[in-house]
């Protein structure tokens, strides 16, 4: 029906859902020859403090890093990516993932096509933190913990829980038919891509049919909670902010 002009994208203070039927590719700074489709960054207007978007590179694709004083955070979906850093060359594929913290010289490159979902936040330093490290893993072999003791809910932490990182990316599972067991309302803003499944999100007091490929957008103290439809497992990719305070988060300072 899209000579209609239907969707299912909807853009709201507290929130906002996009589905690839909207998705508009476009060239990026440092992204040479790569379609990107810049899904959430600060010029929503909306208070978003950081940028998520996709990239699909071509075979013999390259990237280089972000502006100075933003981090990255890069997962595969597709394809392979090599990591060249100064003492050290990986090349990742599907679920392999990599953090690269700021100050760190590195180049992105693609022999085949890579598709990637990728993250990047100004950092915000704390004091008597030294900076994180490159952070490498693949999510499919992290073992991950039953969500508030339940077996049909895992989460995976893609990052380690320590105060030098200043955000979260992990990933939850559901079960068909399995849901989030509250709604839940909270001070940090996530970015969300639908991996895999179906189902319902409720944000504020709206529910929203998502789907494999859907990118969603919560702001700080938005109400959020998911249910698992289908019969097909649910999976997605969520970031969130952590580890700092949240007047210093509002100022940039080192709260």
């Amino acid at each position: 029906m899209k000579h209609l002009d239907q969707t299912r994208s909807a853009l709201h203070a507290s929130h906002a859902v996009f589905t690839p039927d909207t998705f508009v590719r476009t060239s990026l700074i440092g992204w040479p020859g790569s379609a990107v489709v810049i899904h959430l960054s600060p010029v929503i207007g909306l208070g978003a403090r950081f940028m998520q978007f996709s990239v699909q590179m071509p075979a013999g694709g390259a990237a280089t890093p972000p502006p100075p004083g933003v981090q990255r955070f890069v997962f595969v979906l597709e394809g392979e990516l090599e990591v060249n850093l100064a003492d050290e060359v990986r090349t990742l594929g599907p679920s392999d993932y990599v953090y690269l913290p700021v100050g760190t010289r590195y180049h992105l490159s693609s022999a085949a096509e890579a598709h990637l979902a990728v993250f990047e936040k100004p950092y915000q330093a704390v004091s008597g933190a030294d900076l994180p490290p490159v952070w490498w893993g693949n999510e499919r072999q992290l073992p991950g913990d039953a969500f508030e003791g339940d077996p049909d809910l895992i989460a995976r932490k893609l990052l380690p829980d320590d105060l030098r990182f200043d955000f979260m990316m992990s990933t939850m599972s559901f079960s068909p038919g399995a849901t989030l067991p509250y709604t839940e309302i909270h001070y940090m803003e996530h970015g969300l891509l639908m991996l895999e499944g179906q189902g319902l999100y409720k944000l504020q007091d709206v529910y929203y049919p998502v789907a494999a490929g859907d990118v969603i957008w919560m702001g700080a103290h938005c109400p959020q909670w998911y249910g698992a439809l289908g019969k097909t497992p649910t999976k997605y990719l969520l970031y969130k902010d952590m580890n700092r305070h949240p007047l210093g988060l509002l100022a940039g300072g080192r709260v």
